[in-house]
């Protein structure tokens, strides 16, 4: 007969497996298999991800893996079709602060806290290309800031050595691009000649990856007049541009080839109207063409996987609207009355589906771009710190500075 408690010394042999750690291997391994848990999560929010990192080490190893990173942000992609998110650009009618804010219909827009210093005079929003933002101060492309919102996450991106030449360059115009190859983010800045000057543009770029800026070879001769580029689509950014031909200087299309680290003429529409805009529709590059009328109706144009541009629809007529500020990736017109109330108008029925007023914001000052979280981050992005108090410090330097030279004491 065995001797007594034998069987329960076994019982505790086995039941060392009642760990915290072992019970959810147990919930995501034995209950609902790994493509399951990682199907489910990818279909979360940022917000929620972020809390479920600490349910278990299985869970934070998938959410921080780059094919969930990007199985997650074509979801949330996808998503935003139906319904778009939107990050809106603006100045504050008072204090003359950059504000940026979060807008998801039909929800109150949400101030952020934004990383671009309050006190530089302008701030212009390039993207977001796989979630991120690029902010900057023109006219040559300055204090290029890369910011996710979802993560609460910037970088400064340390600028080049290069700088422009009086005389030759007029501004510098900036556009992100993606190598999904590489899983890189990259920023071009593009040094830009004044027009009919025969020599070709200086563009140099900035790999997140590698952390260092590199200037592209370029033999092409075009005039950009924008501080920015006109649109990115999958990761490639485009641009109109005024190019010299045998007639004189024609305006055409030119868009970043990633792959190839090189630019490319794209084909021209033909005779246009009075404005253009370059947007993201559903992933394909497209252009609305339209006159400045009281009624004024809008031609989408888009250019299909061989480069040939056709009419997808017309919209209108909008009446009522004193500005076109450009179309969401789900087609949705974005447009302004003059009393500031900014619409999100139907392209099929016309109708209006969303309004919203920036009742503190500087007339003339909207930016509005269609925004996709993303879990994206790279080598060296910080935390955001709340706006207030980093303005506060930024207003503290600038006075003592400022007091500094004034009274002749050294800084």
């Amino acid at each position: 007969m065995p001797p007594k408690g034998k069987g329960i010394r076994k019982k505790k042999g086995k039941g060392k497996g009642n760990s915290k750690e072992t019970k959810c291997k147990a919930t995501s391994d034995l209950y609902f298999p790994k493509e399951v848990v990682f199907d489910i999560l990818s279909r979360l929010p940022v917000k929620d991800l972020l809390q479920f990192r600490c349910v278990c080490k299985q869970w934070n190893k998938i959410i921080y893996k780059p094919n969930f990173i990007a199985a997650h942000f074509r979801r949330s992609s996808s998503l935003q079709r139906s319904g778009s998110s939107l990050i809106i650009g603006s100045r504050h009618q008072e204090s003359n602060n950059h504000v940026l804010s979060l807008y998801n219909p039909p929800d109150s827009l949400v101030e952020l806290d934004s990383p671009f210093p309050c006190f530089f005079p302008n701030m212009y929003i390039v993207g977001p290309t796989n979630g991120i933002v690029c902010l900057f101060n023109p006219p040559w492309g300055e204090l290029i800031t890369l910011w996710n919102p979802a993560m609460k996450q910037y970088k400064m991106v340390q600028l080049s050595e290069s700088l422009p030449i009086q005389g030759l360059h007029s501004l510098a115009s900036v556009g992100v691009a993606f190598d999904y190859q590489q899983n890189d983010l990259l920023v071009l800045r593009i040094f830009c000649v004044e027009l009919l000057s025969p020599v070709p543009n200086h563009i140099e770029m900035y790999s997140t990856k590698t952390g260092r800026w590199k200037k592209l070879k370029n033999e092409m001769v075009f005039y950009i007049g924008e501080f920015l580029c006109n649109a990115i689509v999958k990761g490639v950014p485009y641009w109109f541009v005024c190019m010299p031909d045998k007639f004189g200087v024609r305006a055409v299309f030119m868009r970043f080839d990633v792959g190839k680290t090189v630019f490319e003429k794209l084909p021209s529409i033909g005779p246009r109207r009075q404005h253009q805009f370059l947007v993201d529709l559903e992933n394909s590059l497209c252009m609305l063409d339209w006159d400045h009328k009281d009624d004024c109706r809008i031609d989408v144009w888009v250019l299909d996987d061989v480069d040939r541009w056709s009419m997808k629809y017309s919209v209108g007529p909008l009446i009522g609207f004193d500005r076109i500020l450009g179309c969401l990736r789900n087609g949705d017109i974005v447009a302004k009355n003059d009393k500031g109330v900014v619409f999100l108008c139907d392209p099929i029925t016309s109708s209006i589906k969303e309004k919203f007023s920036l009742d503190t914001s500087k007339v003339g000052s909207h930016v509005i771009v269609d925004y996709s979280e993303s879990l994206f981050l790279f080598t060296g992005m910080l935390p955001v710190k709340k706006q207030d108090a980093q303005d506060k410090l930024a207003r503290k330097k600038i006075t003592r500075a400022c007091l500094k030279f004034l009274t002749g004491q050294p800084s």
